[in-house]
């Protein structure tokens, strides 16, 4: 591996997990021996919310909001995916009422309450696609038997299902909560077709995804991205590409065993059981080896932990389309000029990340774009790590200066909300923010008169100024599960 000297820009690659296959209640798949009945987990146990938990004291540990894909039948209370024989192998004689219980609310209002480290994404209903004779077809959002997309209005009925059994936890729109902004099709079954008038892309953006990720080779007849690390966008919703690297969907305590470097996609692809134990007492060791294997990625030259989905997109759609160049040190310029219509149009694109390698003891102690104050910045592994806003169709300057303070000023983002800017007007600092769940935001700057949120969906929770290190820690919860934005105004 080629090190970087230190002080130098360097303009990293993002990095991400998704999890596919949470949400089941039942780990065992029964989709063989004729069986018509779903692929789970593969995974002789039921789940509890322990095993929540565990995927969320890792993102708490490392900073990152990890991305979850639910599937949603066997949460059904209601048994409303009867209405909808498509989604399980049941049919219209669906009856998931020997597993509804009071854990199923427990495990929906962690999911709810965790947001900031754990992202409630869209996989399906059922995992499967079964048609009018119960024969079970792979998968649920495309025919990958036939090659052939499923009718449209039946795709249409499958997201409503998903819909009313999020309704039935309260996960809706009468109670703030908007539907998953991301989104990975079951079995890679992902309807690929940007600019037709119907495509999964279409339906999912309509419903609110913004992002999505799957394995394109597995699609090879819809024409996808041929790059391996490519993506593009399909009626309104960004599909990058991601690959599994080495590990089996079922495999229990399973890292990935292609090396970092060589990962070729900016997101993995890993299922639930990778993440577990095969019981609770072992799980420490499990939960410490995916912490480690992050903290690996943080330290590298080339990569750096997303903070997001939102973040990791658009740090995807930099990497594609801004020139970033550094000729004089402290001096960066950044072409943005290429960048398309679609992240703007359907609201995608957050912050651009930036690292530099630090020598001992120091700083990055100013940095200004466009003579506008960074978002942003934290220190990590050697690193100093620097957020710039979201850049519009233009050219801008990055100036910075290392020394052996810090700046006056600035958001320490250790958290994983977005800070979208960070703006000093007279007596007044502003922040623009997209805030995900309950977190603290800190902001190194002088003792305020009063601390204020624009948003109703934003609730100030407490504000602790500490005068020994001049740094403001603002508590503050958003009301929708999928974040909420907002202003925040720090007034002297």
């Amino acid at each position: 591996m080629i090190s970087l000297p230190p002080n130098k820009i360097i303009f990293p690659r993002p990095f991400a997990f998704a999890i596919d296959d949470m949400g089941w209640n039942n780990g065992s798949s029964v989709s063989i021996n004729g069986s018509p009945g779903p692929f789970r987990c593969g995974l002789k146990r039921t789940f509890d919310l322990n095993d929540y938990k565990y995927i969320v004291a890792v993102g708490k540990k490392v900073g990152a909001r990890i991305l979850g894909l639910f599937i949603l039948s066997e949460m059904d209370r209601g048994n409303v995916l009867a209405k909808y024989p498509t989604t399980t192998h049941q049919g219209i004689d669906w009856d998931n009422s020997k597993r509804v219980n009071t854990a199923q609310l427990e495990i929906m209002q962690f999911v709810s309450k965790e947001s900031a480290h754990l992202e409630f994404g869209l996989h399906g209903t059922g995992h499967e696609y079964w048609d009018g004779s119960g024969i079970q077809k792979r998968a649920e959002w495309y025919n990958m038997v036939d090659r052939q997309p499923w009718p449209e209005s039946i795709m249409r009925e499958h997201i409503s299902g998903f819909k009313e059994i999020m309704a039935q936890y309260q996960l809706s729109p009468e109670y703030g909560h908007s539907f998953p902004e991301s989104f990975v099709a079951c079995a890679n079954s992902y309807y690929w077709n940007p600019g037709g008038k119907y495509s999964i892309g279409k339906l999912m953006s309509e419903a609110g995804v913004k992002y999505a990720n799957t394995d394109f080779t597995q699609i090879p007849e819809l024409l996808p991205p041929q790059e391996i690390n490519g993506g593009g966008f399909d009626n309104g919703t960004h599909v990058i590409s991601r690959m599994c690297c080495g590990v089996s969907w079922y495999a229990l305590d399973c890292l990935p065993t292609v090396p970092i470097l060589k990962q070729a996609s900016d997101i993995a692809e890993t299922h639930w059981p990778n993440w577990l134990a095969q019981d609770d007492f072992m799980q420490e060791e499990v939960t410490q080896k995916w912490i480690g294997y992050y903290q690996k990625v943080q330290q590298l030259d080339s990569r750096y932990i997303a903070k997001n989905t939102e973040q990791l997109h658009s740090q995807w759609l930099y990497k594609k389309y801004s020139i970033i160049t550094e000729t004089i040190a402290g001096y960066v310029e950044i072409d943005n000029t290429q960048m398309p219509e679609e992240p703007y149009q359907f609201d995608m694109l957050g912050n651009l990340v930036l690292k530099i390698k630090l020598k001992a003891g120091e700083h990055l102690s100013a940095a200004t774009i466009n003579n506008d104050l960074i978002p942003g910045y934290f220190e990590e592994f050697g690193f100093a790590f620097l957020y710039l806003p979201r850049l519009q169709r233009e050219k801008y300057l990055l100036q910075y200066t290392i020394g052996s303070c810090v700046m006056p000023l600035y958001v320490l983002h250790d958290c994983t909300s977005n800070i979208y800017s960070l703006k000093q007007q007279g007596n007044m600092v502003v922040l623009s923010v997209k805030i995900y769940g309950r977190q603290t935001i800190k902001i190194k700057c002088g003792k305020p008169a009063n601390v204020t949120v624009s948003s109703l969906a934003l609730s100030m929770q407490a504000v602790t100024f500490n005068s020994q290190s001049g740094m403001l820690f603002l508590l503050v919860e958003a009301l929708d599960m999928q974040g909420n934005k907002g202003e925040i105004q720090i007034m002297y």
